[in-house]
């Protein structure tokens, strides 16, 4: 019997891929994408329902994006024991133009202002197991960005 508490874990992967540059929206880094989406609603928060694929703000390629994560989740549960209907609630929020850390201070890498991505899975007893990632990240901006061989065929 698989113990609840590794789907903090499996949360935390979700967390730190989502996060990655490997994150690609055709051919662009998610994140800067969905921070550029974000502000343009009038917010600085994103979030992904993994399970539906619907995203606040809307956002065409909601489905999409959530789809490998979705599979990625199905896939790291299974290895660990649990049953599709154990996880009930899968979401990524993301918050752009957080408070840094100090420690994101002192190792700031890259342009951008700080965010946090926060995954929760809620379980079929309704507790929430979560994970955060925080890291830097500008606005989507092709001038600035280079565009990755991945795309999406439409």
């Amino acid at each position: 019997m698989p113990r609840r508490k590794q789907l903090r874990a499996i949360a935390s992967g979700i967390a730190s891929s989502f996060s990655s540059r490997n994150n690609d929206v055709d051919g662009y880094w998610g994140l800067g994408i969905f921070y550029k989406e974000a502000i343009g609603s009038g917010s600085n928060t994103f979030s992904l329902n993994l399970i539906t694929g619907e995203s606040t703000p809307a956002f065409k390629y909601s489905r999409r994006v959530a789809s490998p994560y979705y599979e990625f989740l199905l896939q790291q549960m299974k290895k660990l024991g649990f049953e599709e209907l154990q996880v009930t609630d899968a979401v990524v929020e993301v918050e752009f133009n957080a408070s840094p850390t100090k420690r994101q201070v002192m190792f700031k890498a890259t342009w951008g202002e700080a965010f946090v991505c926060k995954v929760s899975l809620t379980d079929d007893k309704n507790r929430v197991w979560s994970s955060e990632f925080r890291g830097w990240c500008g606005q989507h901006n092709p001038i600035k960005e280079s565009r990755s061989t991945r795309r999406y065929a439409y």
